[in-house]
């Protein structure tokens, strides 16, 4: 017979939590009223509100925080941190920390992490590992609050392998991930690609929707042709880490400066912005310097100071967190141009470079699953768009809820651009998918885009839509949203798409 453990003895229960948005007040208010605490008569207090002296033996904190700007308390924390830290030993006090952040800032989780080290420093005693969450933290409280549960039950082992951690990745460290895979899905060109990455280890966390930035790798043949214009291989060092194809304004005007370039400073010119547009389509710096300066106008060390660093390409991530790794579908971006073979900055790092590629992860909580577990899902996306609706679907078939789920895709042609077919079909026979329909816009002597499929669908979209679904539509941005919205306003009346939108039922993820 198992023995049952004993309820670990609790003087008073403090959810404490500092907030400047309101999230993490929100979370300790949700906190406070659970259920499973209430025998512990939790009591919710801001932090500035807790007296750090009357803290003693049995008690228990449970501290929830985001962290301001980069990594200070917010403000009704900031008392209660300069007390704790000046505070004698609490070795009676018990407690477990819950940091909300955002890893685009330096100091992620900043006040957090130093909240957790006065605390240990004064010897307190941890309940649960700290967590440190970024704006996808609601994942990780459904993971925490029951664990949390087990130990305050009387489980001190139940919480030790839980590590809700992510870590701070970013353009200036990017973690190395290998590539495992590198699958094309189509017969045509432009080539769309399945890459699989391995980030286990890396500690970076990621659900469905989110999005993954790659740092690339320069093309060596472009750094090459740019260090045989000036004459000096030297230019491949100085300029291999800075951007040489998304060009902005404040770089040409200073080009068109040094190179004494008339023609470049009147495409500059505000009214002559398609012009110019018109002309940087495909080019980059190479073209541009050729066409405007000298080798001796523009040196290479005042070149170098005046590009950005290289910038970072952002993708919608193609899967579910499952086994250390992370699928993205993306397109390629190959073509020829004044006699020279060019390549996308990120799609050939990622597709013609090595074994590696350097990434970290960004949150995108507008395109996260709703909340509402029953809600059914309308799924529309187009060529690559396809991929953040590949890692709902994976999340749906991880959890154990039920939904309707109808998904629309868009491509051109059947026998040549069905992306992810054989997975699709799979999950429409098993029942995944209630609805599985595709507009191959080429095949036919009309052309059939996702929008005619709605209208056509018309009343599966309106059965969706009025049980309280949620639409979630990626793809490009030039036309998709206008379509797809007219589509949905002919099926659901003038305004229906705006209403949803204002109801936070429509999710857009356009490029």
């Amino acid at each position: 017979m198992n023995a049952v453990p004993a309820r670990l003895p609790i003087g008073r229960l403090l959810v404490g939590f500092a907030s400047e948005s309101g999230n993490a007040r929100a979370l300790a208010q949700r906190l406070g009223a659970d259920p499973d605490l209430q025998p512990h008569q939790p009591q919710v207090l801001a932090f500035n509100d807790i007296d750090v002296a009357s803290l003693g033996q049995g008690d228990v904190l449970l501290a929830i925080s985001s962290s301001f700007g980069d990594g200070e308390p917010p403000a009704n924390g900031e008392q209660f941190f300069e007390t704790l830290r000046q505070a004698p030993a609490l070795p009676g006090l018990r407690y477990a920390v819950f940091g909300l952040g955002d890893t685009g800032y330096p100091r992620f989780c900043g006040f957090t992490k130093a909240l957790d080290a006065a605390l240990s420093e004064r010897q307190a005693q941890p309940l649960l590992h700290r967590v440190d969450a970024d704006l996808g933290y609601e994942h990780f409280f459904r993971q925490w609050r029951p664990v949390l549960g087990q130990v305050l039950g009387g489980d001190a082992s139940a919480g030790q392998q839980l590590r809700l951690q992510v870590t701070a990745y970013g353009e200036d460290n990017a973690f190395a991930a290998p590539i495992l895979e590198r699958r094309r899905l189509n017969s045509s060109d432009p080539a769309a690609w399945h890459l699989q990455l391995d980030i286990s280890g890396s500690g970076m966390a990621y659900r469905a929707g989110d999005t993954l930035h790659v740092v690339p790798e320069n093309d060596p043949a472009l750094l090459q042709a740019l260090a045989t214009w000036y004459g000096d291989n030297a230019a491949v060092a100085a300029l291999h880490d800075r951007e040489l194809r998304l060009l902005g304004k404040g770089v040409l005007r200073e080009l068109a400066r040094l190179g004494g370039s008339e023609a470049l400073k009147g495409l500059l010119r505000v009214s002559q912005k398609r012009e110019l547009d018109a002309y940087l389509y495909g080019l980059d710096l190479l073209d541009v310097l050729q066409d405007h300066a000298t080798p001796d106008s523009v040196p290479v060390a005042r070149l170098r100071d005046l590009l950005s660093p290289r910038l970072p390409r952002a993708y919608s991530i193609a899967s579910h967190p499952h086994n250390g790794q992370l699928s993205l579908c993306v397109r390629e971006v190959r073509y020829t141009l004044r006699g020279r073979e060019r390549f996308g900055t990120a799609t050939g790092s990622l597709l013609r470079g090595g074994a590696n590629a350097r990434v970290y992860c960004r949150s995108n909580p507008g395109f996260h699953l709703p909340d509402a577990d029953a809600a059914p899902l309308l799924l529309v996306g187009t060529g690559t768009g396809i991929a953040p609706l590949m890692g709902l679907m994976q999340e749906l078939q991880a959890s154990s809820g039920t939904r309707e789920v109808r998904l629309v895709f868009g491509e051109k042609h059947r026998a040549h651009d069905y992306l992810y077919r054989e997975q699709l079909q799979a999950w429409q026979a098993r029942g995944a998918l209630a609805g599985l329909h595709t507009a191959f816009s080429r095949d036919g002597a009309d052309k059939v885009y996702v929008q005619h499929v709605l209208l056509q669908r018309a009343d599966d979209v309106r059965g969706v839509l009025s049980r309280g679904g949620h639409l979630y539509l990626c793809g490009n941005k030039r036309h998709l949203e206008g379509a797809v919205r007219g589509a949905i306003d002919a099926i659901g009346g003038e305004g229906h798409w705006d209403a949803l939108r204002s109801e936070g039922r429509i999710h857009c993820e356009l490029y």
